[in-house]
């Protein structure tokens, strides 16, 4: 599908189904959401308990300010929902989402029945993590990734019946902005290490670009390791585009021109975390992985994505990605080995 202008603006504006008209109870469920205690994650979190699971553990930077939001979650769930907590995961620290992992490892249960990938960073001007990368690289991109190997081995374990286990990875339809990606033909012995490097993001109007492709990014590990599960597993694995909404993601740009966008054309985080909800519920996913959604939908992704040259990219982003994850995870290769098809 391709960007086109009248059709975001059509999409923004249409009303979307109330969380009532799809839901599916998630009665003795295991629920995770990252970035669950502000905006998008908070609203779709209320919603999700609201859907009775047993247990739903909401993943933030800092547990800190995380009662409040356990507290409020609780109350919209109006007792339906087990227990509400809130763990700690800075997907700027590759050892703070391995511990995560190591932690639900202990005190998970054994299995996992929903994961909802939503933590992500919108910058204008290139930062570096402690690990060495690019903030947003490693936040919307590798941790994401490193999260849900590190959680395959529970969802593995979730009982199949309706709905099935399910891997959530918030997109953005940004990823369409993207029509090429040239480093992707080189000879470079990393992709992620080009890109991630301060000499390539020092080009002009180059990290302008680094949100949209992570974005792309999210799209090509969704597809790729959809493939990769073995040809008996439950798991379906789904990205959503949650459309333009006024979230926290965007507090790093502080212009007129965008202030005036928002207020015409952005929707509520309610409005919006009705697509988070349905696409981690919805029936029409079930028995199908790999797909991209919107506006409580099934649809296309961006056309680069389902190009020659874009399948042949995300081929190697996905090697790159497992390589790098490998060096800082001895558990990831374990993981892939024993979950995945390599071929």
């Amino acid at each position: 599908m391709s960007v086109n202008l009248a059709s975001i603006l059509y999409h923004q504006w249409v009303p979307l189904p109330r969380v009532s008209s799809f839901s599916r109870p998630l009665t003795g469920r295991t629920v995770i959401l990252t970035g669950g205690n502000v905006g998008l994650g908070f609203e779709a979190a209320k919603h999700l308990a609201s859907l009775g699971p047993a247990r739903l553990i909401i993943a933030r930077r800092s547990t800190a300010r995380g009662a409040e939001a356990v507290k409020k979650i609780q109350e919209a769930a109006k007792g339906k929902v087990g227990k509400v907590e809130c763990w700690e995961v800075d997907e700027a620290s590759f050892a703070s989402v391995t511990a995560f992992g190591d932690r639900f490892e202990r005190e998970g249960g054994g299995k996992l029945d929903l994961l909802v990938l939503n933590a992500a960073v919108g910058m204008y001007e290139r930062q570096e993590t402690a690990d060495g990368w690019e903030l947003m690289l490693q936040v919307n991109h590798l941790s994401t990734c490193l999260l849900a190997l590190r959680l395959l081995p529970f969802l593995s374990k979730a009982r199949a019946d309706p709905p099935p286990p399910r891997i959530v990875i918030v997109d953005s339809g940004a990823h369409r902005w993207i029509k090429d990606l040239p480093e992707a033909n080189t000879d470079a012995p990393s992709i992620l290490k080009l890109l991630s490097s301060k000499e390539n993001c020092a080009e002009e109007g180059k990290i302008q670009n680094w949100y949209p492709l992570t974005k792309l990014f999210n799209v090509f590990f969704c597809i790729e390791l959809s493939e990769r599960l073995s040809a008996d597993s439950a798991i379906s694995m789904a990205t959503v585009n949650p459309g333009f909404c006024r979230s926290s993601l965007a507090r790093h740009i502080r212009t007129w021109g965008f202030w005036f966008m928002t207020v015409l054309f952005a929707r509520t985080t309610e409005m919006g975390s009705r697509t988070l909800v349905w696409t981690s519920v919805t029936k029409d996913l079930d028995g199908k992985s790999g797909k991209y959604t919107e506006n409580c939908m099934v649809t296309e992704p961006g056309l680069f994505v389902m190009s020659e040259q874009g399948k042949k990219a995300r081929g190697k982003v996905w090697d790159d990605t497992i390589e790098q994850l490998s060096l800082v995870d001895p558990e990831v290769p374990k993981i892939v080995k024993q979950y995945l098809r390599w071929e």
